[in-house]
């Protein structure tokens, strides 16, 4: 299948890629994460593509991409944050030394396996199976949120289409209501409360 904002944030993240200055690579981006990690972390939207397809699970344990970051959510909370840097930092070393070559061949192989899949095709994931059609509106926002944590730290202009913002802001605000979060939410987009101090709904 195609998805089209699945390429367009693609190709937004991969575009960013192509501008990080040569001497960037072990700048601070994001929490532990210099900027290899942060870059490597958000080419697992394209490397969990691949390897999810390749297995079949025989029913969706998830029925769309808000149920997703509701399940992984609880999942990553009793994780070891150790282990998900790690990840993180091992995805960015897997870029070899032509980081922008990886990530731009990870992409095409990614486009290419898709194109053998339906929307309601099964595959893996953390939380067990889900639909093609629910996953890749993950990997949307990913994209396009760490796409911006990549920009701010290096520095640089960023202009995200507006279709994949509100994509984004869409799906954030159906994760909201299905974590109980609405009300909170609402309250804070109609001026009537603040979020929270470090208030995450993914």
């Amino acid at each position: 299948m195609r998805d089209a904002f699945y390429e367009e944030a693609g190709a937004l993240f991969v575009g960013l890629v192509a501008r990080v200055p040569d001497d960037a690579w072990q700048r601070p981006a994001l929490g532990a994460w210099d900027v290899r990690d942060l870059v490597g972390h958000t080419s697992r939207s394209f490397v969990t593509v691949l390897t999810y397809l390749d297995e079949r699970p025989a029913s969706a344990a998830v029925g769309s991409a808000s149920a997703y970051y509701v399940a992984t959510t609880a999942v990553l909370a009793s994780s070891d944050p150790g282990a998900i840097d790690e990840r993180a930092r091992a995805a960015g070393r897997a870029l070899g030394d032509d980081p922008l070559a990886a990530v731009g061949d990870l992409r095409d192989r990614t486009l290419a396996r898709l194109a053998d899949a339906g929307p309601d095709d099964l595959m893996a994931s953390i939380v067990g199976g889900i639909r093609v059609r629910d996953y890749l509106p993950t990997r949307v926002l990913e994209f396009v949120v760490h796409s911006r944590d990549l920009a701010r730290a290096l520095g640089l202009e960023l202009t995200v289409p507006t279709t994949l913002l509100r994509a984004v802001a869409l799906l954030a605000a159906e994760v909201a209501v299905d974590a109980g979060q609405a009300d909170v939410v609402v309250d804070a987009l109609l001026g009537r409360g603040t979020l929270p101090a470090g208030f995450s709904l993914v």
